[in-house]
């Protein structure tokens, strides 16, 4: 009978790549990683590891091993799971991620309910928002990622991952109480060429969006003075007259003193809140669980927000089928934002 404990430390090596890694990941001391891996090519009595230089890699019978560890890992917790469940126990630690409004308004107010319910599975929130909690998901190391998308910058999707829209928001621009266009109904980004910005961190999919969607949309470069991941932080300084943002609709931005919100004039921004889990992971109750309350959450959230939406906003067509570059149809009508094709697009 194999090891679990073995066949982890090999799956490992074949997510991470060396033994320093594993160790890190696994809580190991590295000698400690190179035993178990020994000692698991005694059990089965066939090399798993070769040198490559100073570091270990799999051979074709370790790689072969590797990928079904991953299956009788993920058929062993699952099996675990599912014991207790039969008994009515859902139980163990469920590792979810979001990035600032998704705890706030998705992960926090589902917790209570699955407390409640599920007195012994317990949520760890992780609140973080680059593209590398997708690579923690993927390793493992986290259970379940609420990461934003913007509608017309899609994620690739991972063949081993799946996701699930729980939310689909519009962006605003928030503008200082005494900014020139405060009075306007909306504003275009076009507007606010040569204006100060706040933004998230570089790295993050809103940085990515804001500064795309002013040069696609506007035709400039934004000037961002600022950068913070805390949405109230980005709120206080356009209240004090610092800069202008473009904020999402979760971001409570309506409820801040000393700005004012506005449609965005010349395109219609959307992101979504997208659920990323582990393929087949739904089978775990512990996810389940927490995925169904998660929707739940949704749907009251859609019900007192008339802003949000459950599905996908359809794109609307002109008499062409096809936007204008400025985001407008030929008639001034609002246009959905659609990236300019590869090799349109300005170097930023």
């Amino acid at each position: 009978m194999l090891d679990l404990g073995r066949l982890r430390v090999l799956r490992e090596l074949k997510l991470r790549g060396t033994v320093g890694a594993v160790a890190d990941a696994l809580g190991y001391s590295s000698s400690a990683v190179s035993q178990q891996l020994a000692q698991l090519q005694k059990d089965v009595k066939v090399p798993l590891v070769e040198r490559a230089g100073r570091r270990l890699r799999l051979t074709e019978a370790g790689e072969v091993l590797a990928g079904q560890a991953e299956i009788l890992l993920a058929q062993a917790q699952h099996a675990e799971e599912s014991t207790l469940a039969a008994g009515g126990r859902v139980a163990g630690v469920m590792r979810v991620v979001g990035h600032q409004v998704a705890v706030l308004n998705l992960i926090v107010p589902a917790i209570p309910g699955l407390r409640r319910r599920h007195p012994e599975l317990v949520v760890e929130v992780i609140d973080e928002e680059t593209e590398d909690v997708l690579r923690k998901l993927a390793l493992q190391e986290v259970d379940l990622v609420l990461y934003n998308e913007y509608v017309h910058m899609p994620l690739p999707r991972a063949g081993d991952l799946e996701t699930e829209t729980l939310v689909t928001e519009p962006m605003r621009l928030v503008l200082p109480a005494g900014h020139r266009l405060a009075k306007a109904d909306s504003v275009r980004l076009a507007d606010l060429e040569g204006e100060p910005w706040v933004s998230t961190h570089s790295g993050t999919r809103h940085a990515e969006m804001m500064r795309r969607a002013c040069a696609e949309i506007g035709g400039y470069r934004p000037m961002i003075r600022h950068h913070s991941n805390d949405v109230q932080v980005l709120l206080s300084l356009i209240a004090a007259g610092q800069a202008v943002g473009l904020l999402p609709e979760l971001a409570q931005v309506a409820n801040q003193p000393g700005v004012v919100v506005r449609d965005v004039g010349d395109a219609d921004l959307r992101r979504r809140i997208v659920a990323w889990r582990r393929r087949g992971a739904e089978a775990r109750p512990s996810v389940k669980a927490v995925l169904e309350a998660l929707r739940a959450t949704a749907d009251d959230l859609v019900a007192r927000r008339p802003g949000l939406s459950r599905e996908r906003p359809a794109a609307r067509r002109g008499a062409l089928g096809t936007p204008s570059a400025s985001g407008t149809s030929a008639t001034g009508e609002k246009r959905l934002w659609v990236p300019l094709r590869p090799g349109t697009i300005r170097d930023l």
